[in-house]
C-alpha cells in the first residue's frame, strides 16, 4: 500500500470500534470523529462483523456510517452482505443446518443451538441463553432447526456469562466440541468465539470474501484496503487485505498476523489509526 489514502477502510466492532463490555454500542466521540474525517476525505469506511444484519445495524448506526449515503456492510463473518441505503440483502449464502446440529447434539446433547431467520433474529432451541443482546424471533424445536436454511448456525455450550472477552478459557471447550463434532470435515466454516460459542457457516465463507465484494463493487484493488480487527475471524481478512492492522488488546496470535499493531479499544486504537489521514 502506498503511503496515501487508502482505498477503502474496513473495521471489525467489538473489541474494535466498541469494548465487548459496551451494551449500548456507543463508541467513543474521538473514534466517530474519526470515522467521520477519513470519510469526509473521500475514503469509504464500512464494517465487517461477526454479528448478525440486525446487530451490525446498531453499530452502524452509532459510528455515523447510515446517513443515506451507499454503504455496503460484510455481516455474519461474511455470509451476508447487506446494503444500508436500501435496507436489503445483497448476498447471502445459505447452508443446511442439519447435519451439524445433529454431529454437536451427538457429542452434547445440553449444547444451545440457534439460527439466523433472515434479518429478523435467531430461532433458537431451549438451551441457547438469551443473555446478550441481540434480536430472537422465538424458540423452535430441534427438528425445525435442523432443516431451516441459514446462514449462520449458533452452538454453544451452556454458561452463566453473555458473550464476552474476559472468559477465554471457554474457547477451549467449544473448540474441543467443534473437533469432536467434525464440523470442518462436514464441510463447514467454522469459527470459536468466546463463551462457548461456535458459529457454523459455508465452507470457505469468511469476513473476507465478504469485503472482496464490498472492494469490488467499489472498485478498489484489495492492496488498498486498511482491515482492522481484533479476532480469529479477522485473519482472513487480515491475510487478504493489503494493510493489516491488529487492536492492541488483541491475543498474540492476531497481533502476530497483523502488518501493524495499533491501541487497544480502550485507546481509541482506531482513531489512532485514522488520524494519521486527517
Amino acid at each position: 500500500m502506498s503511503a496515501g489514502l487508502p482505498g477503502l477502510v474496513v473495521l471489525d466492532l467489538d473489541g474494535t470500534v466498541t469494548p465487548y463490555s459496551n451494551s449500548t454500542d456507543q463508541p467513543s466521540e474521538r473514534v466517530r470523529r474519526a470515522i467521520a474525517g477519513v470519510r469526509a476525505a473521500g475514503v469509504p469506511v464500512t464494517v465487517a462483523t461477526g454479528r448478525a444484519v440486525w446487530g451490525a445495524l446498531r453499530g452502524v448506526h452509532a459510528l455515523g456510517l447510515a446517513d443515506g449515503a451507499p454503504l455496503d456492510i460484510v455481516c455474519s463473518n461474511g455470509s451476508v452482505v447487506y446494503d444500508v441505503e436500501r435496507a436489503e440483502t445483497t448476498h447471502r449464502v445459505l447452508i443446511d443446518p442439519g447435519p451439524a446440529i445433529r454431529a454437536v447434539l451427538a457429542v452434547n446433547p445440553a449444547a444451545g443451538l440457534a439460527v439466523e431467520d433472515g434479518t429478523d433474529g435467531y430461532l433458537y432451541n431451549g438451551a441457547f441463553e438469551l443473555n446478550f443482546e441481540s434480536s430472537f424471533v422465538g424458540p423452535a424445536d430441534v427438528p425445525t432447526l435442523m432443516s431451516t436454511p441459514t446462514p449462520r448456525l449458533v452452538c454453544r455450550i451452556p454458561g452463566d456469562e453473555g458473550y464476552v472477552s474476559w472468559h477465554d478459557g471457554r474457547r477451549v471447550e467449544a473448540a474441543a466440541l467443534a473437533e469432536s463434532a467434525g464440523l470442518a470435515g462436514l464441510g463447514y466454516s467454522v469459527e470459536i468465539g468466546f463463551s462457548g460459542w461456535i458459529d457454523v457457516a459455508a465452507g470457505g465463507v469468511s469476513k473476507a470474501t465478504g469485503a472482496a465484494m464490498v472492494a469490488a463493487d467499489l472498485g478498489v484493488d484489495p492492496a488498498d484496503v486498511v482491515a482492522v480487527g481484533d479476532g480469529n475471524n479477522d485473519l482472513p481478512l487480515f491475510a487478504w487485505a493489503g494493510r493489516a492492522v491488529a487492536m492492541g488488546q488483541a491475543a498474540d496470535r492476531i497481533r502476530a498476523a497483523a502488518d501493524e499493531v495499533t491501541g487497544t479499544v480502550e485507546e481509541d486504537g482506531v482513531a489512532q489509526l485514522l488520524e494519521r489521514w486527517l
